[in-house]
């Protein structure tokens, strides 16, 4: 199974809804349930500067995608974040890491970026691994740093710092 990450386009707007729709996407990410249409057209066709969509896909369908933020304010132009959701039947299958080696090597080739960073569900142990065995780091933990439903919930802030090379 060869999974390809791509750009993402205004085309797959649809695909992406999919995506989103899905319990775990809709527990786990910081999207909201039933996202419409029209939402990801218009976020598909107005990409602010500094942001990377990127899907990642499998036999040509949409199985996952991220969305990488590159701070655009000059005393913050190190940092960038990122946003990560995985159809609910393609987890476990390589679809993460390979999003997230896309946005590390554009961040670490193409955008000096150095510190990279993601919130986390707290009680989510399988992005957690993730994004420990990608290098990310727990930093902090904010008490009640998102409502899922119909509770606060903690979440974590992880992150990588790259290394200056000597």
């Amino acid at each position: 199974m060869e999974i390809i990450v791509r750009p993402a386009t205004v085309e797959d707007a649809a695909a992406l809804v999919e995506v989103y729709s899905q319990s775990k996407a809709q527990r786990e990410t910081l999207q909201l349930p039933n996202p419409p249409l029209a939402k990801w057209v218009e976020r598909l066709s107005s990409t602010p500067t500094g942001v990377y969509r990127y899907v990642a896909e499998i036999d040509g369908k949409v199985v996952g995608n991220i969305g990488f933020h590159h701070s655009q304010n000059p005393r913050t132009a190190h940092t960038a974040s990122f946003g990560i959701g995985v159809h609910d039947q393609f987890h476990g299958l390589g679809v993460g890491s390979a999003l997230i080696r896309t946005v590390t090597e554009l961040a670490d080739k193409w955008l000096n970026v150095r510190r990279i960073q993601i919130e986390v569900n707290a009680d989510n142990e399988a992005a957690i691994g993730l994004y420990k065995s990608m290098d990310l780091q727990l930093k902090r933990e904010a008490v009640d740093g998102s409502f899922r439903d119909g509770e606060f919930i903690n979440t974590y802030y992880m992150a990588r710092i790259r290394k200056p090379k000597n």
